[in-house]
């Protein structure tokens, strides 16, 4: 099976396995010393990890947690109560809608429209954001690759500030730009009267996902900022979910993080080039824009759904996502990983050529 949708760093040869568990075993001989934001030291790493982004982030307002989707659980919980809407992006992983029904929230989806760029439907998102405690940005949107311009940045920003809300930045991407995209933005950067909570970890960040270790950043007016970390603090010290040894482990850990980031540009920069080279041929297909992150969008011919171009790639002994998976609209699509084996991402090429000609 060649298998497209594959993203799990430690088993596609990218994830730094033998450095981390060196580095765990010397830092589980550590006493335990439970602190409900995270080891001091661990979140002053993270803090040197901003900086070298050119960004700024106070240790005090760092707060660490055991998933992306536990921060998220966390900000829900904090943020919003029982019954209280929250704004989140489509197309876009399916994880917001089940976390927020957990909490006994209401999702409501804002579009990411395309119309041969990818940009904010203003209208959409004001009516998702009306009366809504916090809004969920993606950057780089997964699965689309893209970021925000900056004049629908500052509306989401605007938005916020006049509904009282806050805007979460879901930012675990946010070191795998492209090739030619440069460095991505950050809501770190943003507006400051803005209240942000920056999301971020190491599964995509140092490709160790299986050390389950993520963090929220705030930002923004100190009111909120400290109101919100309050409630933060409460919630994490009745988890402490994170484990001792890979908080203190996280300063080293963090280290691997370039040599990781290498790995993955060379891959995705060769995936991206096996995708482009079947487009060029197929004239039928095209790739979608997007600025970084380990997926691409394929549209796809209209004359079947993007689940029936899938299952017949299955057939063919390919496994891709179908854009319904994401709710992407405007056409059929199917979504490739970009981290994938390059022989699978090849043979899946050659196994959509096929298709589209109705060849054997």
């Amino acid at each position: 099976m060649a298998d497209l949708t594959a993203s799990n760093p430690t088993r596609l040869g990218l994830s730094p396995l033998a450095e981390a568990a060196e580095i765990l075993a010397a830092a589980s001989a550590e006493p335990y010393e439970p602190d409900p934001l995270g080891a001091l030291a661990a979140r002053e790493a993270i803090e040197g990890y901003y900086a070298t982004r050119g960004l700024a982030a106070d240790p005090a307002s760092i707060v660490l947690t055991a998933s992306t989707s536990e921060s998220y659980a966390h900000l829900f919980r904090v943020l919003a109560d029982p019954g209280e809407r929250i704004a989140v992006p489509a197309p876009s992983y399916p994880l917001f809608e089940p976390l927020a029904w957990a909490e006994g929230l209401e999702p409501r989806p804002y579009r990411l429209a395309f119309d041969g760029t990818w940009h904010l439907d203003h209208d959409s998102f004001a009516r998702a954001a009306f009366g809504a405690k916090a809004m969920v940005v993606v950057e780089p949107n997964h699965p689309t690759g893209t970021c925000l311009a900056p004049a629908d940045r500052a509306f989401v920003a605007a938005t916020a500030r006049r509904e009282g809300a806050s805007v979460i930045a879901d930012e675990v991407f946010a070191d795998h730009a492209w090739p030619g995209r440069g460095p991505l933005p950050s809501w770190l950067d943003g507006d400051p009267e803005a209240s942000v909570f920056v999301l971020g970890g190491l599964s995509k960040l140092c490709g160790l996902p299986h050390l389950k270790l993520g963090w929220i950043a705030a930002a923004g007016p100190a009111g909120p900022r400290r109101a919100a970390l309050a409630g933060l603090e409460w919630i994490s010290d009745l988890f402490l979910g994170v484990a001792g040894p890979v908080q203190v482990a996280l300063p080293r850990l963090l280290g691997l993080r370039a040599g990781f980031a290498a790995r993955v540009r060379g891959r995705v920069a060769g995936n991206l080039a096996t995708l482009d080279a079947l487009v060029r041929e197929r004239p039928r297909l095209s790739r979608l824009p997007g600025d970084g992150g380990w997926t691409a969008v394929l549209r796809v011919p209209a004359e079947r759904t993007g689940e029936r171009w899938a299952l017949a790639l299955l057939e063919r002994g390919v496994a891709v996502h179908p854009g319904e998976f994401y709710d992407l609209e405007g056409g059929e699509h199917l979504v490739v990983s970009l981290v994938a084996d390059p022989a699978h991402v090849r043979a899946g090429c050659g196994a959509l050529a096929a298709e589209l000609s109705g060849g054997d």
